[in-house]
């Protein structure tokens, strides 16, 4: 399936974003003397879990655009359990493997939407009506 153009930007952004903040929480982890390479890594796994997860989620909804009502409702439904699935992983294998820090596996799963809300108030990012297809 070739990645639409506005699948791939707004991906982009949310990669951007998300990095950006991720940077801030590095910056905050030395702020405060808890900086080292476990949350570095930490901070790596979860970006590419929150961004992979947003990816993931524009390719559905691209490939759920194109199918008819009944096989839309599946395929977003089986997409959502298995990206729930993949973040829960990432999440368990930064709690268990010890090169990564937990906290900053979490953390950046939450900064899309940090992201997102951080566009509409500056004005870059403009949901359209209800019901339209932009919204998460």
């Amino acid at each position: 399936m070739k990645l639409q153009p506005a699948v791939r930007q707004e991906t982009i952004r949310i990669a951007a974003g998300t990095a950006a903040l991720c940077g801030v929480m590095l910056a905050v982890l030395a702020a405060l003397g808890r900086f080292d390479h476990t949350a570095l890594l930490g901070a790596v796994l979860g970006w590419v879990l929150a961004v992979g997860n947003f990816l993931l989620l524009g390719l559905t909804v691209q490939r759920a655009a194109a199918a008819d009502e009944k096989r839309a409702k599946t395929i977003m439904q089986t997409s959502y359990t298995m990206r729930n699935l993949l973040c829960a992983l990432g999440v368990i294998l930064g709690f268990v493997v010890p090169v990564f820090n937990w906290l900053t596996v979490i953390l950046p799963l939450f900064f899309p939407r940090v992201t997102i809300l951080l566009m509409q108030l500056t004005g870059h990012y403009k949901p359209g009506p209800a019901g339209d297809e932009g919204r998460e």
